[in-house]
C-alpha cells in the first residue's frame, strides 16, 4: 500500500468526518453557508476540506473564526454526527475538546480493527 493509499478503514473515517461537517453546516445554515465556508477555509486557512482528518483542530479553528461563540456547539453537533455514522454513541466529557473527542473516535475505531 503506498504512502497515498490510506487503509479501507481509514479513508472510510476520513469520508464519515468531511461528510459531517459538510452535511452539519449545510443542515443548520444552508448550502450556501457552507459552501462559503469551504471557501473560507481553503482561503483563511489553507485547508481544504478533504484533509479536515488530518487537520480537525484547523477546523475547529476556523469555525471559531467564522461563527463566534456558536463555534462550540456547531462544533458538537459535527462531531455528534461523526459518531453517529461511525454507529458509535457520543458520551460528552467535561474538558474534552473537540480535536480530542474526534481523536477518541480514531482511536476507538483501529482499536476495533486491530481486535
Amino acid at each position: 500500500m503506498s504512502e497515498r493509499q490510506l487503509h479501507p478503514e481509514r479513508a472510510a473515517f476520513n469520508e464519515m468526518l468531511v461528510q459531517s461537517v459538510d452535511e452539519t453546516i449545510a443542515g443548520i445554515l444552508g448550502k450556501t453557508v457552507s459552501d462559503a465556508f469551504t471557501n473560507h477555509i481553503h482561503n483563511n486557512f489553507d485547508l481544504e476540506i478533504e484533509c479536515i482528518p488530518n487537520r480537525p483542530e484547523a477546523l475547529f479553528n476556523a469555525l471559531h473564526d467564522s461563527f463566534g461563540t456558536g463555534c462550540e456547539r456547531l462544533g458538537k453537533y459535527i462531531v455528534r454526527k461523526h459518531y453517529q455514522k461511525a454507529g458509535v454513541e457520543f458520551l460528552e466529557s467535561n474538558g474534552h475538546t473537540l480535536t480530542e473527542y474526534v481523536q477518541a473516535l480514531k482511536t476507538r475505531l483501529t482499536d476495533e480493527e486491530l481486535h
